[in-house]
Order: C-alpha cells, then structure tokens, then sequence
C-alpha cells in the first residue's frame, strides 16, 4: 500500500506533462495556419510557373465552408472567380500533391503538382479521380455537412 501512493503520483505527473504537451503542440498547430498556408501558396505558386500554367493563388481560405472539409487547403485564383484547392490522394502508399480548380461549384481540372506527382498521375485510375472530384464539388455545393 505505500508504494501505490507514489506510483500514482509518478503517473499523474507524467500523465500532466503528456497532456500538456499534446495541448501545446494542439495550439502551436492551430495558431500557425497562417504561416504554412503561405509558404504551401509560395510553393504552389512556383510550381504552377515552372509548368507553364497561368494560374497563380492570390490568398488562403480559413474555413470557406461549414462543416466537415476534406484535408486540404483552399485557396483564390487571382484575377477569377474560381476557387483552388491543394490537397494529396494517396496511391499505393505514395502521397500525390495535386490541386483542383473549383469554378461555378464543379471541379475543372485537377493538376498533379510536382515532377514526381506527374509521373504517378498518370497510374491513378480515372475512378480515384473522380471521387475526390466529387467529395470536393459536395462541399462547394454545401452537402458535406453531416
């Protein structure tokens, strides 16, 4: 009984410093959305120059729709209307970065981004394409809330 009491003190303690690591790293994370949607902008940007592509993102999105969002993040176009949405399909245990333009609530393209991700691009079946096309257009029209 006299070793309980300090093995559950030990535990607490070490169970706090857990807790309170999680919840800053939580808030660091949250607190940083800014920076890592600039530098991802930055990044975007520099590959769609290299590819020749006239599409440039002008600013992030903090939530543009409510609900529950595919992980991603969203961006303007500048000089349009249309809505750019950077995100990464995950094809035989690769991560393909790739980008979605969003106009009038449908998806008119997807752009694989990167040299690499164009290689892959080309191995990703058609289907797997069309389903992140069609979980992004649900949220643009509003049905991605549960």
């Amino acid at each position: 009984m006299n070793d309980f009491i300090p093995a559950l003190k030990d535990r607490v303690i070490f169970l706090g410093w857990v807790t309170a690591l999680i919840l800053a790293l939580t808030l660091l994370w949250s607190l940083s959305f800014p920076i890592r949607a600039a530098f991802l902008m930055r990044s975007t940007n520099r590959v769609l120059a290299s590819m020749e592509d006239g599409k440039r993102l002008s600013a992030p999105l903090i939530r543009p729709f409510p609900g529950p969002v595919p992980l991603g993040c969203w961006y303007t176009l500048a000089e349009s209307d249309s809505l750019f949405f950077v995100f990464t399909i995950m094809r035989d245990g690769i991560l393909v970065p790739c980008g979605a333009e969003i106009s009038g609530g449908l998806v008119t393209g997807i752009i694989p981004l990167g040299g690499h991700a164009r290689q892959v691009f080309d191995r990703i079946p058609r289907e797997i394409i069309q389903i992140y096309s069609r979980r992004i257009e649900s949220v643009v029209a509003g049905k991605g809330k549960k």
